[in-house]
């Protein structure tokens, strides 16, 4: 005889062997989704229609929303070679400029899950390097085109694809110390200003070139930060010593402020810590120039191409004093009357002193490099006030 009780057990089993099977059957419905999925991405393969691309979009949507399918690697995985077909299929209505990303973020995702059923997970990661190379190649031909602002994207976004790539042992289309390089002269070259530092920033860390502080302090100069320009040009000097360019940079901010003495007493104390270092009398000659003080400049670049006779900055910079030197003589000339013949003569004979003082320097200058535009132009003119 069957009890309540027993009848009561029976129909709880019914009900669990019932909630089982509709539980196998949305399981196998998802599992639907991922094969249709497939099953569409190959066909689109072999059709090229889009709308088969289209409807492996919704089946893979389906299939990534699904607790059970949403931890397998495979189904992150088509779902990434969907969407990188989309992001390349021109002829489909429905683009979105984040196909790419999403493909991106879903073979990573995949090679991320912890799926010992997945067996692509090396595909997966050379589709991503693939993809690397195609953002990488983006940005540089909207660089080219002017388009700055994508052209950062593209090479910022870069770097979030190379930490994956390596975190998981693959060799990286462009290092990534490239590729934040390239985003912070994107920046800069757009005028975002705030990218640009922060890109500059973090190139830091990969690199301590000193150009890499001389563009940041640039751009914290523009941005109204004097102060913190300064500071980033210190640490530039302290990294590279020996680099004039750094120390012109530092120059020309003590000069802007009217602090040419303590621009000297820098510029002293490094030549005593290195006095046959044929820059830094450059530099000081560079910081007497611009103060306007021309003999104590010609001085410095004399000192400069006696430590290394090959200083074709201090040789043309040498010879632009001479050179620049005769305008006056030139203006003076100008101004006289016609009558004013003797006169004349005597400003343009000084000129000529002036000339021929200039004339060996941009000479050597063509030596060390031929073809020099600069010296080449000077020279010209020498040349032919020499000749009347």
């Amino acid at each position: 005889m069957i009890t309540n009780k027993t009848t009561y057990n029976m129909k709880k089993l019914g009900l669990l062997g019932l909630i089982f099977v509709v539980a196998v059957q949305l399981s196998f419905a998802q599992a639907s989704k991922v094969m249709a999925a497939y099953n569409y991405l190959e066909e689109y393969k072999l059709s090229m229609d889009g709308n088969d691309l289209i409807d492996a979009k919704e089946a893979i949507d389906a299939a990534v929303s699904n607790e059970v399918t949403s931890i397998q690697g495979k189904t992150w995985y088509y779902k990434g070679m969907i969407y990188q077909l989309l992001s390349k299929d021109s002829l489909l209505t429905k683009t979105d400029a984040s196909y790419t990303a999403a493909a991106l973020a879903s073979f990573e995702k995949s090679v991320s899950l912890n799926d010992n059923k997945f067996r692509n997970k090396d595909d997966a990661l050379n589709f991503m390097r693939a993809i690397s190379a195609d953002i990488f190649n983006s940005g540089v031909e909207k660089y080219q085109n002017g388009d700055f602002e994508g052209a950062y994207n593209d090479f910022f976004s870069m770097k979030a694809i190379n930490t994956s790539l390596k975190k998981n042992g693959v060799e990286l289309v462009v290092d990534t110390e490239r590729t934040v390089s390239n985003a912070a002269s994107a920046a800069e070259q757009g005028g975002m200003t705030k990218e640009a530092i922060e890109a500059y920033e973090d190139l830091l860390t990969y690199s301590k070139d000193a150009n890499n502080y001389r563009f940041l302090a640039s751009l914290y100069k523009k941005s109204g930060d004097k102060a913190k320009a300064m500071l980033i040009l210190d640490e530039a000097a302290a990294a590279h010593p020996e680099n004039a360019d750094v120390i012109i940079d530092q120059l020309n901010y003590f000069i802007e402020d009217g602090k040419l003495a303590d621009a000297i007493d820098k510029l002293d104390i490094a030549i005593k810590l290195q006095p046959e270092n044929d820059m830094l009398y450059f530099v000081k000659g560079n910081a007497f120039d611009k103060n306007g003080d021309v003999e104590k400049a010609i001085v410095e670049y004399e000192n400069a191409i006696r430590i290394n006779p090959k200083n074709d900055k201090a040789l043309y910079n040498a010879g632009a004093m001479y050179f620049l030197g005769a305008n006056k003589y030139i203006t003076e000339m100008n101004e006289l009357g016609y009558k004013e013949v003797a006169k004349y003569n005597e400003l343009d004979a000084k000129r000529k002193v002036m000339y021929l003082k200039a004339k060996p320097y941009f000479e050597k200058v063509l030596e060390l490099l031929p073809g020099d535009e600069a010296s080449t132009k000077a020279l010209y003119k020498i040349n032919s006030a020499l000749s009347k």
